[in-house]
Order: structure tokens, then sequence, then C-alpha cells
């Protein structure tokens, strides 16, 4: 499995990828970690299948240093899913919270970091969109919500709609 990094130079204010592959997890994080920001980065799943969709991204985080033990999410966004999730050979927690942003996908577990904070970006949003909002969230001045960072993007005509 490989990554679509989106690459910013210093100072730069937009990103660019490459066209992802079918096997790439599409996901963007500020590196190194910002302890200021609201969002830690940015992914861009193929479906609202949340059970078909984590497996992958954990097990890339995992490859970037990061453990993943829970996941939080807001349940209007994505397809039901089990409360346990089997992923990166170990057991995930899942849990939703209908208080937490629809945008925002909350991963906690690891020992060196409190959480990871992503903004999801809707799937079928096309890739100059979600481009766009890899480089919001990825932005080391970030401070919206992410349906807000979403809704500004959309806006000014930048962004997918939130899904």
């Amino acid at each position: 499995m490989t990554t679509t990094r989106v690459p910013r130079p210093a100072g730069a204010t937009t990103a660019s990828a490459p066209p992802p592959s079918d096997g790439d997890v599409r996901l963007a994080l500020i590196d190194p970690a910002a302890a200021r920001t609201t969002l830690d980065g940015a992914w861009w799943p193929r479906s609202l299948d949340l059970a078909a969709e984590l497996p992958p991204l954990v097990t890339e985080l995992h490859r970037r240093g990061i453990v993943v033990r829970r996941v939080a999410y807001s349940p209007g966004s994505w397809e039901p899913a089990t409360r346990r999730l089997r992923a990166d050979d170990r057991t995930i927690r899942l849990g939703w919270f209908r208080t937490l942003d629809p945008q925002l996908l909350n991963l906690s577990g690891d020992d060196h970091r409190a959480r990871v904070d992503l903004l999801v970006v809707p799937p079928e949003s096309s890739a100059e969109d979600a481009d766009r909002a890899f480089a919001a969230a990825t932005d080391r001045a970030n401070c919206g919500a992410p349906a807000t960072v979403l809704s500004e993007l959309r806006s000014t005509g930048d962004t997918p709609a939130a899904g």
C-alpha cells in the first residue's frame, strides 16, 4: 500500500498531489505535528463505509509512527459501523458522538501523541477540491472547526460540499 502525500514547500499556501492510485491512502499530515492547530491533517476516503476505509488508514498511520486504538466519528457522516474493528493486527474501538463535527475523525491511543484530528474530505470531492481542502487542513495556522474549514473554502468556490 502506498500513500499520496501532499507536498508543500515551506511558506507555500497551496499543495498539489499526484493522482492517487486505487490502493493509496489519501492522507496528508502536518509534519512535524503542530501544537496549536485545530486539525492535524486531512483524509480523503473513497466511500462512507468506515469499516472498509479505516483499516488502510490505521495501517498507514502506524507506518508513520502513530498508533491508533480508538476512533471517534459523527454517526450522520458514515454508514453504520461495528463498535470494534480489526485493523493493523489489533482491535480498534469505534465510538460515535452526535456532537462531534461531521467532517472530523478523531483518532487516539498513541502513547506519544494525545490524538490525531483529521478533516474528512467528502468522498465525492474532485481531486482539485480535495487538494485545496488538504492545503487548508495542513496549514499550520488552521484554527477553524472542520466543517467550517470546508464551508469557508466552499463559500469562495474552492472546495467540495460537505457530505
